[in-house]
């Protein structure tokens, strides 16, 4: 009851939503600094400078591997104060790393920029951006996850585009330089301006729901119900090993194929019967399509995840990308590296989504930043071992065949990994957040 003896009301919008929007807006521009639009930066500063594919993608994978330091600081800071200016600083200083690199002259001017971006990628927007719509969803969490994933495929689709214009229009300064910029005017403004931490901030419940009694509260499933693990209360169960597991051996075959694939297309592509290469637009635009369909795969997990527990979703999905890596082996022709870009779009959306869903569902939103923090920590690490595996592969077989059959082989264990990860029970009555 509020002050004038009514029943309180219903707000007819709830502010939730905005903050998908900020978080969809936050990954548009952030999808810069992730490998499908690195790769593109590849050839081109390798060439000027003369540099090896292992000396450039080394800058990378040293900044996810200190990322995974700055993970484990940065969930327990996301937990007391929010994600929003934690946010903003990362997508601040990413912003300033892609301007600077307009000047870049010497090896070491891109390990400084690229540790500085990548560790905040990793180890910052990693974290915080997985707790934002958790926090204010619950019951519809799936779906707000989906459209607040909407951003990072739409950015990841038409960026490459964009830097791929601006390099063969000007060069690779050039579209670095714009990069920057849009990320500070497309992310770290509206995060700074909008972004709140947890509906009990501004008055609100998750969902924009009212309150309501136990006994009233829809019996659907514990994914719908608001209880919370601390971390060590999550770390004496199975589930949250094997989930980092899982997806750690995910990242592994995601990044270390993103950051080559255009190099593979266009260089040293090799079918089953014959070698091959194809037109650099053509392996801009697979990748474009592989991440505009990741769209729909976002879109289509997040549904699912509200009425199917995402354990085997997530499990069903990881298979999907293993058959992915399989067809991009056999990819030799322009019309088979499209349909790869659809299939493995269809399936790393999804993927994206339903991990952001995973430790949510498992363990509640209340310490959620920590436990993404430690996953992260972990992940990290072989997101920055997937693309420097597979550029060692090629410096020494001059060939990708072999580290991507390893990639469909780190997938199929990936998914029977987390099929067996049964989530917790819930705490018992006040025991919950400890530890």
């Amino acid at each position: 009851m509020n002050r004038t003896g009514q029943p309180p009301r219903k707000p007819r919008f709830f502010y939730g939503w905005v903050v998908v929007a900020v978080a969809a807006l936050g990954s548009f521009s952030a999808s810069t600094e992730t490998f499908p639009v690195l790769s593109i930066f590849l050839r081109p500063i390798t060439a000027e400078f003369g540099w090896s594919v292992t000396a450039f993608t080394g800058a990378i994978s040293l900044g996810g591997i200190i990322g995974s330091g700055v993970a484990l600081a940065t969930g327990p800071v996301v937990d007391r104060f929010g994600p929003r200016w934690a946010l903003t600083f990362a997508y601040t200083l990413i912003g300033a790393s892609f301007i600077l690199m307009y000047f870049m002259s010497e090896l070491w001017h891109l390990y400084a920029l690229q540790v500085f971006a990548r560790s905040m990628n990793t180890g910052v927007l990693a974290v915080a951006s997985a707790v934002i719509v958790p926090n204010w969803f619950i019951a519809r969490r799936g779906r707000a996850t989906a459209y607040a994933g909407l951003g990072f495929p739409a950015g990841a689709s038409l960026i490459p585009l964009f830097i791929a214009f601006m390099v063969s229009a000007y060069s690779w300064r050039e579209a670095s330089l714009g990069a920057g910029i849009m990320i500070l005017i497309v992310s770290a403004v509206p995060t700074a301006l909008l972004l709140r931490r947890r509906p009990e901030d501004m008055g609100l419940l998750p969902d924009g729901e009212l309150p309501r009694s136990a006994a009233d509260a829809p019996a659907r499933d514990l994914r719908v119900t608001d209880y919370s693990l601390g971390l060590g209360q999550a770390a004496r169960h199975p589930a949250i090993y094997l989930l980092i597991i899982a997806i750690s051996l995910w990242w592994f075959g995601r990044t270390g194929v993103m950051l080559h694939a255009v190099p593979y297309l266009t260089d040293a592509l090799a079918g089953p019967m014959t070698d091959t290469t194809l037109p650099h637009p053509v392996a801009v635009w697979a990748l474009a399509v592989h991440s505009a369909v990741g769209a729909l795969g976002a879109v289509i997990a997040g549904f699912l995840r509200d009425r199917i527990s995402v354990r085997y979703l997530i499990a069903v999905d990881f298979l999907m990308n293993a058959l992915a890596f399989i067809l991009l082996l056999v990819v030799d022709t322009a019309l088979l590296a499209m349909l790869w870009g659809v299939f493995y779009g269809l399936a790393q959306g999804a993927s994206v989504t339903l991990q952001r869903l995973a430790f949510a569902d498992y363990f509640g939103r209340r310490h959620l930043g920590s436990i993404e923090g430690v996953a992260r920590a972990f992940t990290n690490i072989t997101q920055a071992a997937g693309p420097l595996a597979a550029a060692l592969a090629f410096d020494l077989t001059d060939s990708y065949r072999a580290i991507f059959t390893v990639f469909v082989v780190v997938n199929v264990l990936a998914a029977l990994l987390a099929g067996v990860a049964k989530p917790p029970p819930p705490p018992e009555e006040g025991e919950q957040g400890q530890g």
